[in-house]
């Protein structure tokens, strides 16, 4: 299959681009100097259209003269004519009209690369923060989030997380401690402008982790000319969050520049108990709220740039810093002593963890009426400290001088560079080709251990062709070769070793027991593929089938982690011997849209042949209130799921929405018990009013909504069952006029009838913690 995909690959472009002698190429854009994909091209035979980077190629064998006419939604038409029977390049920028329009927002799935994605963002992005930007996109289908208490989250694409996920912010893959259940996404919840969600592999253009799908943020849009910005305050009853951002952003005819800070303050969460059983001991919970859980998030951005005539090119500087506590009850041995209340909701004590995310990347895009070329470089510091009162399991081992309380401490330094080519043949086929290059280094400390330090370095190359072989078929199809190598340093631990000889182990056990990490020198080189095809059957009907081969190199953790992480309540040790993780896929994508009515149903299946995952081994660990050992190891296994997507109107004011997935999975290797960490089936619906009460063209919006969620009883080995439940909400949307200015007050109500019900995908799950009770949440949008 894969030597099958090379030659279509390198023979199919040859027979297309001798298909025609003479052509016209274009580019349009605003007088801003974006793209403008989409716009209407019209010509003397026939009808076209722009692509995503503003271009298009038209034949121009005739030696008649060419008339093309360019229109695009809120800008006059511009009309040229060309002499026929030779090659033009052009470049047409058209002019804003004196008309006012409201935002136009596009959402769509990519019908020339059979990608199964959703994009939001504009004033819908907006009006979605609620503290963290995973938790805002959990009503879109095939998405959930992994909470870590109220403020803060992980995203998981088709049951996937933690590696098999990717973040992509500005072009640069997020990188932090994404292996960790306890750690959250470190993006400015306010900061983001746009986010496509693509679900289902996506290895080609983004790297073999990618095999759930991607998470694309973007805040690259060039501001308006002129002086403008945003603010925005947020404010939450659950746990008392106080929380506001200032955009401040400018441009001239080619300079232009964004800032922004963002400060979000919170107290302790309240839950629906007044009582937890952790370790088969009940730990009281005062006042309904979960003590030391509250927690603090400082956030910074800076961005400027400079725009051409056919190219851009910005620099980004971006710190997220957090704070947060865990709930000592549940932090290693159970601690009544440790919940009792102390009368302030808002400190933060030990256990907490402190996280600095620094980054800076730089993003350039040059275009002309064939090219597109993209240059993304970034450097990333990602720090994570965990902080709590010095406690020894070992007689012989004392507070280190130097920060005595510091347990945990991840320092992950990463270089990335990514530059990406896509040529336009004509409005019929395109390349697109690209290098990835990332060097990482891990450095640790702390009085535990956990990881041991490690450098990593990957490269990666990719091509990809699409096709439109008639009006109704689009065929896409990519290949990509990824190298990574992995080289983890050893550590023994000599404390360990005494104490282990001390209790009468053999001098062979304590000494084995005793080296944490071996040293690990591993190579994972391997290929991934995809293709696709795209039907469409009628105008209302679409039909996607896309078919490939993902692999993903085991990460450090996997490999060599041993230790006891109190935060994930568990022993945790890698197996150094793991194999690529590789993954075959099929996925259908059906959508009837006529209207405002659209039907999505998209069914998939994943065959991996050696999914890596934890398994409780069995045996007890020889540390201290350590418990069983959980192993990293390797099966054969299978998931498949379906998403369903259904959107309507009812007459002129009602509007409603209907979401849905459901996700099955197991060992196929004679073991069948299922994979960790599933999401139950689960539906949304929400039905809005649109309010006869129109102020700066817009309406109010009334909507309730719904989650049911039913029982997860496929469970994993050792893994809890969680009940089904289900929970309400609510919102209005007020639109009104600031000093002239079109603002927003968005009221909104989670879990109105404060029920008590447990996320099976939680943090705090396995500590028997539910999730937080009822919110109500206030959203001011002011833009000048």
């Amino acid at each position: 299959m894969l030597r099958l995909l090379l030659c279509m690959l390198v023979l199919l472009p040859l027979g297309v681009a001798a298909q025609s002698n003479f052509h016209v190429a274009g580019l349009v854009t605003g007088t801003d100097m974006e793209p403008l994909p989409g716009a209407h091209i019209a010509w003397n035979n026939g009808f076209a259209v722009s692509d995503v980077n503003g271009r298009f190629v038209l034949p121009n064998d005739d030696q008649d003269s060419i008339h093309i006419s360019i229109s695009f939604i809120g800008c006059e038409t511009s009309d040229t004519i060309l002499t026929g029977g030779r090659n033009h390049h052009i470049h047409v920028v058209l002019q804003p009209t004196s008309l006012s329009l409201g935002e136009i927002l596009v959402k769509s799935r990519s019908a020339r690369n059979g990608g199964n994605s959703e994009l939001i963002g504009g004033s819908e992005l907006s009006r979605l923060v609620s503290g963290t930007l995973v938790g805002a996109l959990e009503h879109l289908p095939g998405f959930n989030a992994m909470n870590i208490g109220a403020s803060a989250a992980k995203p998981v694409i088709r049951g996937m997380s933690f590696n098999r996920v990717v973040v992509v912010n500005n072009g640069i893959k997020q990188e932090g401690q994404q292996w960790g259940a306890d750690h959250g996404l470190e993006v400015d919840p306010f900061l983001t402008e746009e986010v496509e969600l693509v679900r289902g592999a996506a290895a080609i253009e983004h790297g073999s982790d990618a095999m759930g799908g991607i998470l694309q943020l973007s805040s690259n849009t060039v501001p308006a000319q002129g002086l403008g910005g945003k603010v925005q305050m947020l404010g939450k009853s659950v746990n008392q969050t106080a929380a506001g951002s200032l955009l401040l952003q400018g441009a001239g005819q080619r300079l232009f520049f964004k800032s922004r800070i963002s400060i979000l303050d919170y107290g302790d969460y309240r839950i629906p108990i007044d009582t937890v059983v952790y370790n088969n001991r009940s730990i009281p919970i005062y006042g309904g709220k979960l003590k030391n859980s509250a927690g603090k998030e400082q956030d910074l951005f800076l961005q400027v740039g400079y725009r051409g005539n056919h190219w851009r090119t910005s620099l980004s500087a971006a710190r997220v810093w957090q704070k947060s506590g865990f709930f000592p009850g549940a932090h290693g041995e159970p601690d009544i002593s440790r919940v009792q209340d102390d009368g302030d909701d808002r400190n933060i004590e030990y256990p907490y963890q402190q996280i600095e995310h620094r980054s800076l990347t730089s993003s350039t895009i040059i275009q002309t009426p064939h090219s597109a070329f993209n240059i993304d470089m970034g450097f990333q510091q990602n720090h994570r400290q965990e902080y709590a009162a010095f406690h020894t399991h070992f007689a012989n081992q004392v507070a280190p001088e130097k920060d005595p309380d510091l347990e945990l401490d991840f320092m992950l330094r990463t270089w990335s560079g990514n530059i990406k080519w896509n040529y336009r043949v004509n409005n019929n086929q395109d390349f697109t080709a690209g290098i990835q290059l990332q060097q990482q280094n891990n450095s640790v400390a702390g009085y535990s251990f956990l990881m041991p330090q490690f450098e990593k370095g990957s490269a990666g190359l990719f091509l990809r062709y699409a096709y439109k072989l008639s009006s109704r078929l689009n065929l896409n199809a990519g290949v990509r070769y990824d190298h990574n190598q992995l080289d983890v340093s050893a550590y023994f631990d000599p404390l360990l070793y005494k104490y282990l000889a001390g209790k009468g182990h053999s001098d062979e056990a304590s000494r084995a027991h005793a080296q944490r990490a071996s040293a690990v020198n591993r190579t994972f080189s391997d290929f991934s593929w995809s293709a696709g095809l795209q039907f469409k059957v009628s105008d209302p009907l679409n039909i996607s089938l896309n078919l490939g081969r993902s692999f993903r190199a085991p990460t450090a953790n996997e490999l060599a982690a041993n230790g006891v992480h109190h935060s994930s309540f568990r022993h945790e040790a890698g197996s150094s011997d793991l194999d690529s993780e590789i993954a075959y896929y099929a996925d259908l994508v059906a959508e009837y849209s006529k209207g405002r009515r659209k039907v999505v149903f998209s069914p998939y299946i994943y065959r991996f042949s050696n999914y890596i995952f934890l398994k409780p081994s069995g045996r007890w660990s020889l540390l201290p209130h350590a418990g069983q050992v959980y192993v990293y190891t390797e099966s054969e296994a299978e998931m498949m799921g379906i998403e369903l997507e259904y959107r309507d109107v009812i007459g002129h004011r009602w509007e409603y929405i209907i979401n849905g997935e459901w996700i099955s999975n197991s060992q196929t290797d004679g073991a069948d018990y299922p994979l960790p960490l599933s999401p139950p089936p689960s539906v949304f619906g929400q039905l809005t009013y649109l309010l006869p009460i129109a102020i700066n063209n817009s309406e109010w919006r009334f909507s309730v909504n719904a989650r049911l969620v039913a029982r997860q009883d496929h469970v994993a080995r050792n893994e809890d069952e969680t009940p089904g439940y289900k929970v309400f909400g609510a919102s209005i949307l007020i639109p009104v006029n600031v000093a002239g200015n079109s603002a927003e007050i968005s009221l909104k109500a989670d879990n109105l009838l404060n029920a008590k019900h447990f996320n099976h995908l939680s943090y705090y799950r396995k500590v028997g913690i539910p999730e937080p009770g009822r919110n109500i949440q206030v959203l001011i949008n002011i833009p000048f």
